[in-house]
């Protein structure tokens, strides 16, 4: 039975929070691509560009992600978010993730 976009963003969460680049990297389609808004900034496109973009953030102990609020429409997954432990410090942001066949494919950042 096909998940949700809701139970993949979660999915990625907690991958996220645990640090586990394995867990995360799965939950993306290997087309997969990452952009900030409102300039529509690409950020990373392709399995491997998430991977390495991940891995370097990984490796921060003190990196975490906290939701504030979760709602859905269609095809997509959508959070605010309180990131903290990132190099520029904390930041809020809304998380559009779009999910189409169990998998991420594109994620829309804006950044407060």
């Amino acid at each position: 039975m096909p998940k949700s976009p809701r139970q993949i963003a979660d999915e990625q969460l907690i991958a996220y929070n645990n640090h586990d680049l394995e867990a995360f990297c799965a939950l993306f389609h290997s087309d997969a691509e990452l952009y900030d808004l409102p300039s529509h900034t690409l950020v990373a496109k392709g399995l491997d560009d998430i991977r390495s973009m991940y891995a370097d953030r990984f490796s921060n102990k003190d990196l975490r992600c906290e939701v504030h609020s979760k709602t859905d429409l269609a095809d997509f997954a959508i959070d605010r978010e309180t990131l903290s432990g990132l190099p520029t410090g904390t930041v809020e942001i809304v998380a559009m993730y779009q999910v189409k066949d169990d998998l991420i494919h594109k994620v829309y950042f804006i950044r407060q």
